[in-house]
């Protein structure tokens, strides 16, 4: 079986260095053979049995139609090696769960999200409506006017400023509101999140 690090079109847009880094990490852990950079969205074919490692749950959405695709988060590899991770301790946020990872696929990526944040010492706190009922954050409104009125409502629920995300488009909506987002990415890396913003007209 061949496996590939596909870490998305969005995030490898928004910090390349960063996703350069952890192919390289990957590649020379033995994890990954290479990058898969074809768009989810593209027509693609598969050979062979492939395993692609994903961070964005919409592409794990997108791969998993295809014959011979098998999917795994990068947060659940990662939990399973001896990754760097920095050390946030006395860090608290609260946590948001992407649409794409609800029913479908929601225990690998809820659970390993979690388990990431907490190796890193980070506290979570879980919104009232959490994990499979988690709302929408206006990422699949029609107009940019309705999205930020679901992202701020969805905001307003959450019981820190601070949020942890695995989803650009999430930390996108998550932009024009209260919330402080952070990007998981971001977090394992030690940087902060920025540049991931939503543009909303006048």
């Amino acid at each position: 079986m061949k496996t590939y690090f596909a870490p998305g079109c969005a995030l490898r847009a928004y910090k390349p260095h960063l996703v350069d880094r952890m192919a390289d990490w990957l590649r020379e852990s033995g994890l990954a053979g290479g990058v898969y950079t074809t768009c989810c969205k593209d027509e693609q074919r598969f050979d062979e049995e492939t395993l692609l490692i994903v961070c964005c749950p919409g592409c794990a959405h997108k791969f998993e139609a295809f014959e011979h695709v098998r999917t795994v988060s990068l947060w659940k590899t990662l939990l399973e090696t001896d990754f760097p991770l920095p050390d946030d301790a006395g860090r608290v946020m609260a946590i948001h769960d992407a649409c794409h990872a609800r029913h479908r696929n929601s225990s690998e990526m809820q659970e390993s999200a979690r388990a990431l944040c907490a190796r890193m010492g980070i506290r979570l706190l879980e919104p009232a409506l959490t994990r499979d009922e988690t709302p929408c954050c206006g990422g699949s409104a029609a107009d940019i006017a309705t999205r930020k009125r679901m992202a701020c409502e969805r905001a307003a629920q959450l019981p820190a400023k601070d949020v942890a995300l695995y989803c650009t488009g999430c930390v996108r909506s998550f932009s024009v509101t209260e919330a402080r987002p952070h990007h998981l990415f971001d977090l394992i890396f030690g940087e902060e999140t920025e540049g991931l913003t939503l543009k909303v007209p006048n």
